[in-house]
């Protein structure tokens, strides 16, 4: 399991940093065009953007190989981890790499002065931000509860504590409580780093 725990923190490291660089960007979803052309004529806010979209591309591929790490399950079980976490590392890398185009084709437009992306600069964030929302977070909360209803991966405590960390997730509709999927994944991580986990066999 000491894959898995390295894995999980990686993931949590990952993800914290993106929502904190992609913090202002993900706050502006739903404002006006000239909002979004404000906020990319920074070469500050670009460059954040730039560095929090791939932070969380990066979480993304993190998440399946938490999934993929985890041992001590059946096969039917570790069918269900891999499955989730992939649907929600889809969800997360489709949503960094939306988010990741215009500040990039700007920046990319200043060093070879061309004039980058122009017209419609608000779509491709707001949509990186219905991505992360219902694209990442709904299969992430589906992942929490997979791993809570693992018979002895996790401690009884920690099991009862994923399912309102699902439920919130469900109904992430703002920023705030993203923060509960790496919270609650490191934590588990931990556990994982301080336990011994059985190895399941499957028999026919």
């Amino acid at each position: 399991m000491r894959n898995a725990s390295i894995a999980g923190v990686v993931f949590a490291l990952l993800f914290v940093v993106s929502l904190v660089m992609l913090g202002d960007l993900l706050g502006s979803f739903a404002d006006s065009d000239r909002s979004f052309e404000s906020h990319f004529s920074d070469g500050f806010n670009r460059a954040r953007d730039i560095v929090g979209s791939l932070s969380l591309v990066l979480a993304g591929y993190a998440m399946v190989w938490f999934a993929i790490a985890t041992g001590g399950v059946r096969q039917d079980r570790r069918t269900l981890l891999v499955t989730t976490a992939s649907l929600a590392s889809a969800g997360m890398i489709l949503a960094g790499l939306a988010l990741v185009t215009v500040p990039l084709s700007i920046s990319f437009g200043d060093v070879f002065d061309d004039p980058g992306l122009g017209v419609g600069q608000a779509v491709l964030p707001q949509f990186g931000y219905v991505a992360l929302v219902i694209g990442g977070m709904l299969p992430a909360a589906a992942l929490v509860i997979v791993i809570a209803r693992t018979p002895s991966l996790i401690p009884r405590w920690l099991s009862v504590s994923g399912y309102p960390v699902a439920g919130l997730l469900l109904l992430a509709v703002a920023v705030g409580p993203m923060v509960l999927l790496p919270a609650w994944i490191a934590t588990v991580s931990v556990v994982f780093s301080r336990s011994r986990i059985p190895v399941v066999v499957d028999h026919p």
